[in-house]
């Protein structure tokens, strides 16, 4: 699988669970993919858009799809 088709995949899953933590996110793609390196590339690719939401002593990522599918 290409680098393009684990950010799909990644954007498909984020619509059914916007809150995933790295190990979600490395079931979805591969266990060789580095998440937090893939997320910043979609973030400045405006794939995505990361919002950091405190609740209690937690910080939760929230991952916010802009578009929906990657035009190949």
């Amino acid at each position: 699988m290409t680098l393009t088709h684990y950010k799909q995949k990644v954007l498909d899953n984020c619509q059914f669970r916007p809150d995933p933590n790295d190990r979600h996110i490395r079931e979805w793609t591969s266990g060789d993919i580095q998440v937090k390196r893939l997320l910043r590339d979609m973030v400045r690719d405006r794939l995505i858009k990361i919002e950091y939401i405190k609740r209690g002593h937690t910080v939760r990522r929230m991952i916010i799809p802009i578009i929906t599918k990657i035009h190949e």
